[in-house]
């Protein structure tokens, strides 16, 4: 049985990935690869992608930066560092697979992140956070709205806000739902939840709120509600 579905983003004059493409492969997982900025986009929707590796490389390169943020939008981004090797010693690779702030490694490290997603898909549907000294309990299809601010966010639900400290990239993936989408860099909202959407203002209203929705958000947030 495979498991997820995953697009490796492999742009021409890379390194040569064949052994990680088939180390993935060999383990179930779906491997897709592509190398323009065009393809990206066009495999990653065709094919709906569950975790794309990203090489960080791509970060200073300005045709990537409006792929990086749709794809970000839709599915978890996991990025490598242009020397990912298949071997590591097991206290490299634990580092690696846990910080994710920095580029992963090792195809250990990979596996790691690919199966920690899988994970949250399969039927995490809520996550504590502590609030003086309990531990709350948050329900996923509670949550409205979550707007970020660097590595703070406030989660709001139907009758009070959790401040957290999580950065965007920590939520999307406990998040790893298709009922959320994002729609501003700081902004990320429940489908479930939406009243109405403001083609005109750009805006979608949430639990009595209007949030933001910008350019570069607003053909991905479509995309995901269904219009008769």
């Amino acid at each position: 049985m495979n498991k997820a579905k995953v697009l490796l983003v492999a742009p021409k004059g890379a390194p040569e990935n064949g052994e990680v493409t088939l180390a993935l492969s060999n383990l179930g997982y779906e491997v897709s690869s592509t190398s323009t900025p065009e393809e990206t986009v066009m495999t990653a929707f065709e094919e709906e992608a569950q975790a794309v590796i990203w090489p960080e490389g791509l970060n200073e390169e300005s045709a990537w930066s409006r792929v990086r943020n749709i794809l970000e939008s839709r599915s978890p981004l996991i990025s490598v560092s242009s020397s990912l090797s298949l071997n590591n010693n097991a206290e490299d690779t634990a580092g690696n697979a846990d910080d994710l702030t920095s580029p992963l490694t090792t195809v250990e490290a990979l596996i790691a992140q690919l199966e920690h997603i899988g994970a949250t898909k399969a039927g995490k549907h809520q996550f504590y956070t502590k609030v003086g000294n309990k531990l709350r309990r948050i329900e996923l299809s509670e949550i409205r709205y979550i707007q970020v601010e660097g590595k703070y966010s406030a989660i709001q639900l139907a009758s009070r806000q959790y401040h957290v400290k999580a950065s965007l990239k920590d939520l999307l993936m406990i998040l790893a739902s298709e009922d959320f989408v994002r729609v501003s860099r700081n902004f990320v909202v429940n489908l479930n939840h939406i009243d109405h959407i403001d083609v005109y203002q750009s805006t979608v209203h949430v639990a009595g709120e209007d949030v933001p929705v910008s350019r570069t958000y607003k053909d991905n947030l479509m995309k995901n509600v269904r219009l008769l």
